[in-house]
C-alpha cells in the first residue's frame, strides 16, 4: 500500500504478563513503529497471524477481535490514501501518531502539565484547554474575549463536533451559521475563523498532525474591504521617533521605541518577533552566499504562513542591539510582554505628538504603506508579510527566497 507494510503481530517487543499477549499493527516504511490496539489480550496459542483469521475462532473474542484489527489496517490504509492523493509525506512515525490521535483518542501532556484534549473531545473542550493552559492563557482580556466569544459560537453551531470533525465543511458551515445569526462585517467573520485555525493548529503542534490550510481556505469572505482610516507613522513622525533621546531610568520605554522602529522596517509583529528563535531566525542560504545580507525567517502566530525578511541598516542596528544568540529568545534579558509594550507605545505617541492610537499593528501599517508608496512589488510585500501569495507558478514552479530576491527588496527599503 504505497511503500507501506502493515502487518499485525502479537507482543512484537516480548513483554512478559500474566494476562497474556497484546496485539499490535506494525507500520514498516523503512523503518517499523507498533501501535497497539488496545484489545484485550490473548494467550499465545490463540494467535495464528493469518490474514482475516488472526485469532484462531476456539477463542472466545476471536470474532470481534478479528473485526477489530481489520477496522485499523483499513483505517490505516485510508490515511496513507488521502496523503498520497495530495501528495504528501507520511513516515511510519506520522502516520502511527495520527492513527493513535484520530482512532485511539490518544492524548498527551500540554503546557502545565494539563491534558490535552485528544480528537474525540469537543472543539469546546479544546477551546477551555487553550485559554487555561495554552499560548493565550495570560493574554490581555480584550484577546481572552474573542475566544470566548468562539466558544460560545461553536457551542450554539455544533456543541458535540469533535477535533476530529474539523474540515472543509465543518469551517464553511460555521462561516454561514455566524452569519445567519446577525449582520457582521467579513473583517469580523475573519477574524473568528482565525481564532478558531489557532485553536486547530494548536492542537494539530500537541500531536504531531500536519496542519491542513486547505480547511480554512476559499471561504466566501471579502475581507479586502479597507477600513475608513489607515494608521501609520508618516516620515514627520517616524523622524521624531529616530530622534527621541531617553535617560538611564527609561530603558524600557528606549526598548520600547526601538522595537516599534524595527516593526516600520520589517513588517512584524511584536508577538511574531519574540517567537523567534536566536538559532533559526535567520535565512542561512543566503548567509552563505553574502554574510551581510540578513533575512529573517518564520511563522506568523495568526495563521501559520511564513514570513521572510531582508533587513536594511536600520533594522539590522535595532536587532543586533538587543540579539542574544546563545538564549532560548531573541531579545532575553529586555523583552517586554505585549501589555507592557503596548503601554509603552502611549508614552512614545504623547512625545511625538501622534493623536491615533499608537499599537504594534501601527508598524506594520507603516511598513506596508511605506513599501507600496515605494514600488515594490506585491508579491515580495507578502514575502516579509507573510501572506499568501495566490500564484500557482510563483507556489509551485519558482524558487523565490534568493540572494536576487533579497537584493531586489533591499533596494526598496534600504535607509
Amino acid at each position: 500500500m504505497i511503500d507501506f507494510k502493515i502487518k499485525a503481530v502479537l507482543n512484537p517487543k516480548g513483554k512478559k504478563s500474566s494476562q497474556g499477549e497484546a496485539i499490535y499493527l506494525c507500520v514498516n516504511r523503512k523503518v517499523r513503529k507498533y501501535i497497539n490496539l488496545g484489545l484485550e489480550k490473548i494467550p499465545a496459542k490463540a494467535w495464528s497471524g493469518k490474514d482475516s483469521k488472526w485469532v484462531n475462532s476456539h477463542y472466545p473474542y476471536a470474532e470481534s477481535h478479528n473485526r477489530s484489527i481489520a477496522k485499523a489496517i483499513h483505517s490505516l490504509k485510508g490515511i496513507i490514501q488521502e496523503y498520497s492523493n495530495r501528495n504528501e509525506t507520511l513516515t511510519s512515525e506520522m502516520l502511527k501518531k495520527i492513527y493513535e490521535v484520530k482512532f485511539l483518542g490518544k492524548r498527551i501532556k500540554g503546557i502545565n502539565g494539563g491534558m490535552a484534549p485528544g480528537a474525540s473531545d469537543t472543539i469546546v473542550s479544546y477551546i477551555d484547554y487553550y485559554l487555561t493552559h495554552g499560548k493565550k492563557c495570560k493574554s490581555p482580556e480584550t484577546t481572552r474575549k474573542v475566544y470566548i466569544t468562539l466558544k460560545k459560537q461553536i457551542t450554539r453551531y455544533r456543541m458535540h463536533a469533535s477535533m476530529s470533525e474539523i474540515n472543509e465543511e465543518f469551517v464553511a458551515g460555521y462561516v454561514d451559521f455566524i452569519r445567519s445569526e446577525k449582520v457582521m462585517a467579513d473583517v469580523t467573520v475573519e477574524k473568528y475563523v482565525d481564532r478558531l485555525k489557532v485553536v486547530y493548529r494548536d492542537y494539530c503542534d500537541q500531536y504531531g498532525i500536519q496542519v491542513k490550510h486547505r480547511y480554512f481556505d476559499n471561504l466566501d469572505i471579502d475581507s479586502s474591504k479597507t477600513p475608513e482610516k489607515i494608521v501609520y507613522l508618516n516620515d514627520r513622525h517616524y523622524l521624531k521617533l529616530r530622534k527621541l533621546e531617553f535617560t538611564p531610568e527609561e530603558r524600557n520605554l528606549e526598548y520600547a521605541r526601538d522595537i516599534l522602529i524595527l516593526l516600520c522596517n520589517t513588517s512584524l509583529y511584536y508577538g511574531d518577533l519574540l517567537k523567534l528563535n536566536p538559532k533559526e531566525a535567520f535565512d542561512q542560504h543566503i548567509l552563505e552566499e553574502n554574510q551581510e545580507a540578513i533575512v529573517l525567517k518564520g511563522e506568523r502566530k495568526k495563521n501559520g504562513r511564513h514570513f521572510w525578511i531582508p533587513l536594511n541598516n536600520t533594522a539590522k542596528e535595532v536587532f543586533f542591539k538587543y540579539y542574544c544568540p546563545d538564549c532560548q529568545t531573541i531579545f532575553p534579558s529586555t523583552a517586554l510582554s505585549s501589555h507592557e509594550f503596548n503601554k509603552h507605545l502611549k508614552t512614545l505617541a504623547k512625545r511625538i505628538g501622534f493623536s491615533e492610537a499608537l499599537t504594534n499593528v501601527v508598524g506594520r501599517k507603516t511598513c506596508g504603506t511605506w513599501t507600496d508608496r515605494l514600488g515594490m512589488a506585491e508579491n515580495d510585500i507578502k514575502l516579509m508579510f507573510g501572506h499568501k501569495i495566490k500564484s500557482i507558478l510563483k507556489n509551485h514552479y519558482t524558487e523565490m527566497y534568493t540572494i536576487e530576491t533579497y537584493q531586489r527588496i533591499i533596494g526598496f527599503i534600504q535607509r
